[in-house]
């Protein structure tokens, strides 16, 4: 039977951590557990668990953070912007008093991440500073961590802005993808939400509008993709040049093969970031009219991290 089947994409040991989901064989697989202890030390040598939130004033600076952690080799498990309630920060303000009054003021963003050392190497590349919150012991962790948890998701007017959607094998270039809108191409950053889309229903919901104008090979390879791990809804405007939002943002990610964006566009993040025409980095907003409808999608509507209630959790050993 599995002579018939396409070639399962190789599985990056750096997505082998519990709680992250893995496709094998078009079966989406919950990571419950390591089988042993042997397994659970090893892997947890190399998955150290990290946390930073960037405050509101430094939002714009998110890309560049992210970029720094991404390149010293550690992995994104949620990086989400959030909201929080004035109350639940005052209660734990006495572990981190110099920062519960910014963390009220408006959209803030955390960053959970894993890695060998993790947080030895975050004390080296990304010292704590006003804007961008490190944890930097046992309590200030506890407290950081707990007011993200019980933070609210961003929310904002969906009206003059536009998706760009890093797709799972564009998730290892997250840092350098935002970045490179923001810093380079002058776009604003207004929320971030990372998901995985664990029913393929989600995603064959989100590509409906291309059914009846691509090849349904093309789209049952999109629907793959976008279902195949952890991806993360940018929702971006910017206040110039409004009418032409979403027209520049198609145009930075380039033809949607990647061998041909290449050729006719190599700066654009497909060229750059694209592997083949199935996992080619981003989906962005094709027209103007839809892109309150992409943003809604994503930032306005249901839960997508709910797993099938038919799949069975397996361990990894």
């Amino acid at each position: 039977f599995l002579k018939k089947c396409a070639p399962q994409k190789p599985i990056a040991l750096e997505e082998l951590f519990v709680g992250n989901t893995v496709t094998v064989y078009s079966r989406r697989l919950l990571l419950t557990a390591y089988a042993d202890d042997a397994t659970a030390k090893y892997m947890a040598e190399k998955r150290e668990e990290a946390f930073v939130l960037v405050k509101s004033r430094d939002l714009q600076r998110v890309g560049r953070v992210i970029a720094a952690m991404q390149a010293e080799g550690m992995t994104m498990t949620d990086v989400t912007t959030v909201t929080f309630d004035a109350t639940r920060v005052e209660e734990l303000s006495t572990a981190l008093p110099q920062h519960a009054r910014d963390l009220v003021s408006g959209t803030s963003c955390a960053i959970r991440a894993m890695g060998k050392d993790a947080n030895a190497t975050l004390d080296r590349i990304l010292p704590s500073t006003a804007d961008v919150v490190r944890s930097m012991d046992e309590l200030h962790a506890r407290a950081l961590s707990e007011i993200s948890a019980t933070g609210s998701r961003a929310r904002a007017s969906s009206a003059n802005s536009a998706l760009c959607l890093v797709l799972p094998s564009g998730v290892g270039n997250l840092g350098v993808i935002i970045d490179y809108l923001v810093e380079k191409k002058g776009f604003e950053l207004v929320n971030v939400r990372s998901m995985a889309m664990n029913t393929r229903a989600h995603a064959e919901s989100f590509y409906s509008v291309y059914v009846d104008a691509l090849p349904k090979s093309d789209v049952a390879l999109m629907v793959e993709e976008l279902s195949s791990g952890m991806c993360v809804a940018l929702q971006v405007s910017r206040s110039e040049n409004v009418d032409k939002l979403v027209d520049d943002l198609r145009e930075i990610a380039g033809p949607r093969d990647p061998e041909i964006a290449r050729v006719l566009r190599p700066e654009s993040l497909r060229a750059r970031f694209g592997l083949d025409k199935q996992r080619n980095a981003v989906h962005v907003t094709d027209l103007p009219r839809d892109g309150p409808l992409e943003v809604d999608f994503f930032f306005h509507l249901g839960d997508f991290k709910t797993h099938e209630a038919q799949q069975q959790p397996q361990r990894i050993f």
